[in-house]
């Protein structure tokens, strides 16, 4: 089960939220997400940063020339998400950065509940309770790899009023200081179009140091859909996910994975890939920051919850 953590120390440091939501054909549900963020929220300073990732839908026309000063647009084409989250944090002035998806509904004290838990000076990243944005129930905060071929799956929330840890957390709404996602080196550039770039932050973060947590009382409502707005090819899916190995796993473990994923013709093709695009020279550079093992994480981080815990994590 999810870790606790301490009760919080110290009280939130105030500063501006830059809220960053990429976003690529997501027709009338960005208006959504953006008018949930800046009408519905109480934190005082708060910025959204839209990225337009090449939508070819008329989503983003209403967007500029829009007369609120909180909200920006970028513009980019088919950079993925990794890419337009860190161009969106790039471009942020916010001393917190959440990165949300841009089919969401936020509750009102989703900032004050992440200020609180990032207050505390070993926590990198911490999310929100997800449920569906059509109903309350099933609730999810948290997720973990929940078999051998890390199938992740999400944990129910605990009786908590505090963030606790937990393994990972998707991408859908990830909140970080800005100074700690920079130590962290961001989202990992190598990452094709779409999968994996939010629970390898998560892993990373665990790897080099830092923890990661989930709030019980912050709410996201999110439109979990079977299809997206734009194609993603499945060879960049599983590409993802071997880098992800890659990047932090050894041996015998690597291989034990690939093993109970099944078999798979994308596989070898990304082993190829990974072995010539310098996958293998970030592997070294986070080496020299790494303070933990893959195998730490899933000895004492990615432990085994009880029956009750979890359903399988659906496409976002």
């Amino acid at each position: 089960m999810p870790i606790r953590s301490p009760a919080v120390g110290a009280l939130y440091v105030p500063g501006r939220f830059s809220v960053v939501i990429p976003t690529r054909n997501e027709g009338r549900m960005l208006a959504m997400t953006t008018d949930s963020v800046l009408d519905a929220t109480k934190w005082p300073d708060v910025e959204v940063v839209v990225v337009d990732d090449g939508s070819t839908d008329d989503s983003i026309v209403g967007y500029r020339r829009s007369p609120d000063p909180r909200l920006r647009i970028l513009r980019a084409a088919g950079l993925g998400v990794a890419k337009a989250r860190n161009l969106g944090a790039q471009y942020a002035r916010g001393e917190y950065v959440v990165f949300l998806d841009a089919h969401c509904v936020v509750s009102p004290n989703w900032l004050d509940r992440f200020a609180l838990a990032l207050a505390e000076p070993d926590v990198a990243l911490v999310s929100p309770c997800f449920t569906r944005l059509e109903a309350p129930e099933p609730r999810g905060c948290g997720v973990f790899f929940g078999d051998a071929g890390l199938e992740q799956h999400w944990y129910q929330p605990c009786d908590s009023t505090m963030a606790y840890d937990v393994p990972l957390n998707i991408g859908a709404c990830q909140a970080l200081r800005r100074d700690v996602f920079d130590g962290l080196g961001r989202y990992d550039m190598g990452f094709s179009s779409w999968g994996f770039e939010d629970v390898e932050l998560c892993l990373r973060a665990w790897l080099f140091g830092w923890r990661v947590q989930a709030d019980p009382i912050a709410t996201v409502g999110h439109q979990f859909r079977e299809q997206r707005g734009y194609e993603v090819d499945d060879a960049d899916i599983v590409y993802n996910f071997v880098r992800m190995l890659a990047l932090h796993v050894d041996e015998p473990e690597f291989s034990a994975i690939l093993t109970a994923r099944g078999p798979n013709p994308n596989i070898p093709v990304a082993l190829e890939r990974i072995a010539a695009d310098g996958t293998l020279e970030q592997r070294q550079r986070y080496d020299r920051m790494r303070v933990r093992t893959a195998r730490w994480f899933f000895h004492h981080i990615n432990t085994t919850p009880s029956a009750s815990a979890a359903e399988p994590a659906e496409p976002v």
